[in-house]
């Protein structure tokens, strides 16, 4: 292991360049090419992604203007799956803005504008690599004696084990200095030996990393614990007069049915709590968690063999006007039917691949086949006004989605109208300023759109006046129990006036009980969508709800 190690110290560092023009990327390429460490180029994003999964990085320099996969997206990918990159945003002095925010985030550590200096450009790549060399070898020479003693214990001895992480290790050792980092982690190693008897705490391989090793304990006391030494380590400590802040992540492991190696299971453990740290505070490596990865690494390895395959389907929901009883149009809605998993929930996999990416060649296989049925519903009957698909905010973020639609638009010889496009509020209020152009260009084509689940975000009702809407669509969160809630009822009500006065529709979706129909009829709400008239049901059954409509009002 250790022979491993040093050779990997001694191994040159590898710097990852990505934009989606090629001439910038040979540019930067001979820039760095006096620099001691290896230059990996990728003109895509979905392309650096993979070599993102399959090399170790030093440090990732993107371009923020990408098509598909931006460079945002591409980050954001690396924050979680490869935390140990640095990262570095070169663009346009008109990106400014996105890179401040970037840089509050934590997902970047220096913006680079375009043109570049060539010496400072050097300079910083230069200091990056010094630092992360200075801390392979500190890692190599300190890691000798702790790797015998890790060698040494033996799970069964033991009932649990929690791993706690310093997030910011990194950020500390580039801030500080390699000294101020030890002495920082030797503070905390003592702290955590105050914290309980009964145990055996070792600071591991990884630098920042601590295991400690529990002989009596159950899950709840485990648990409990480690929000103690959380709460206890996590914050600001003075290190030689340097106030540094850290950001401390913390998991466990009951080991009474664990069948993992050591290894695995510290790394297993580790990447749990790298996904968790923005979600919880103790993340909790039990059997389910295990068997949830293993389930969504194989859904994200086998999307483009479910679409080869057709395993996805469209199903369809009615919306049905309130005046009538009769529908006027339907929503598109993906369902995933997994060869050996079964049917898969769109919350599941849709959040799946907006993380890796694979969400732009699902939501252009959603936008074909749906321009497809629709064309052929319109003709099957003229009482319908409208189908609407929805569309994600990665894919509002391709440069050709405009001209992608406008494409479908007349190969299918549908009407724009005919087409109403679902957006969601928590997307809108994302990205802001560059949907609110979008959605211009997209109203220009002719095509509706709609803003899906308002309530569940925090976005006004007077920006989204503003915007080219035609629909509105209330959130499930606002409709349950609406019948019980005058406040939601005095809310809900002023806001269809307020949309009648705009020439939007209101849509109220999750509608299920016969109560809330009545109440949002009352408040003369244009239309519903809901299990109180139909859940989404497959091409052939929404047919043959056409052909029985009106529903009783």
């Amino acid at each position: 292991m250790m022979c491993a190690q040093q050779e990997q110290s001694c191994q040159t560092l590898t710097v990852l360049v990505v934009d989606d023009e090629k001439a910038i990327v040979n540019a930067l390429k001979r820039e760095l090419r006096s620099l001691d460490c290896q230059v990996v180029t990728a003109t895509s994003g979905r392309k650096a992604m993979s070599i993102l999964r399959t090399q170790s990085i030093s440090l990732l320099i993107t371009d923020h203007n990408m098509p598909e996969v931006t460079g945002v997206d591409l980050l954001r990918f690396a924050h979680q799956y490869s935390p140990q990159t640095k990262s570095y945003m070169l663009s346009g002095e008109g990106d400014l803005q996105a890179a401040v925010e970037l840089l509050n985030q934590g997902l970047i550590t220096k913006y680079l504008a375009k043109p570049w200096d060539r010496v400072s450009l050097q300079q910083e790549v230069s200091a990056i690599l010094n630092a992360c060399k200075a801390a392979n070898d500190s890692h190599v020479q300190d890691n000798v004696a702790q790797q015998k003693a890790i060698k040494a214990v033996s799970l069964r001895d033991y009932q649990s084990l929690i791993l706690i992480r310093l997030m910011n290790i990194s950020d500390i050792r580039l801030s500080h200095g390699e000294q101020h980092a030890a002495e920082l982690e030797a503070l905390l190693e003592s702290r955590i030996d105050s914290l309980i008897t009964q145990k055996h705490c070792l600071r591991l391989e990884q630098s920042g990393l601590f295991g400690l090793y529990l002989e009596q304990t159950t899950v709840e006391q485990t648990q409990i614990l480690c929000a103690q030494i959380r709460q206890q380590l996590q914050r600001t400590f003075n290190v030689n007069g340097s106030a540094i802040f850290c950001h401390v992540g913390i998991g466990f492991r009951a080991l009474h049915d664990c069948s993992l190696d050591h290894d695995i299971l510290i790394n297993s453990l580790n990447d749990t709590i790298v996904r968790d740290s923005h979600r919880i505070s103790v993340s909790h490596l039990d059997n389910s968690t295990i068997s949830q990865y293993q389930r969504q690494q194989q859904l994200s390895a086998e999307v483009e063999q479910g679409l080869r395959n057709k395993e996805f389907k469209l199903a369809f929901q009615p919306k049905v006007t309130t005046e009538t009883g009769f529908i006027q149009s339907a929503e598109i809605l993906l369902r995933w039917q997994h060869h050996s998993l079964g049917w898969v929930p769109p919350s599941e996999f849709v959040r799946l691949t907006e993380l890796d990416g694979q969400i732009q060649a699902i939501g252009e296989w959603v936008l074909e086949n749906g321009f497809k049925a629709a064309s052929e519903l319109r003709r099957f009957s003229s009482e319908l006004s409208s189908i609407a698909i929805n569309i994600s905010a990665k894919q509002l973020q391709s440069t050709h989605i405009v001209e992608f639609i406008s494409e479908k638009l007349k190969q299918y010889y549908l009407p724009p109208s005919f087409i109403e496009l679902e957006i969601t509020e928590t997307a809108l209020a994302e990205n802001g300023q560059y949907l609110e152009e979008l959605l211009w260009q997209l109203k220009l084509l002719g095509v509706k759109l709609a803003i899906d689940d308002f309530g569940a975000g925090f976005t006004s009702f007077s920006y989204l006046s503003k915007l080219p809407i035609d629909v509105l669509k209330l959130d499930r969160s606002l409709i349950v129990d609406v019948h019980k809630d005058r406040q939601r009822q005095e809310f809900i009500g002023s806001l269809i006036v307020s949309c009648k006065k705009l020439g939007i529709k209101v849509v109220a979706e999750g509608v299920e009980e016969e109560a809330e129909l009545a109440c949002l009829s009352s408040m003369r709400c244009d239309t519903i969508q809901g299990f109180i008239y139909s859940p989404a049901v497959p091409r052939q059954e929404f047919e043959k709800l056409m052909i029985r409509q009106p529903f009783c009002k």
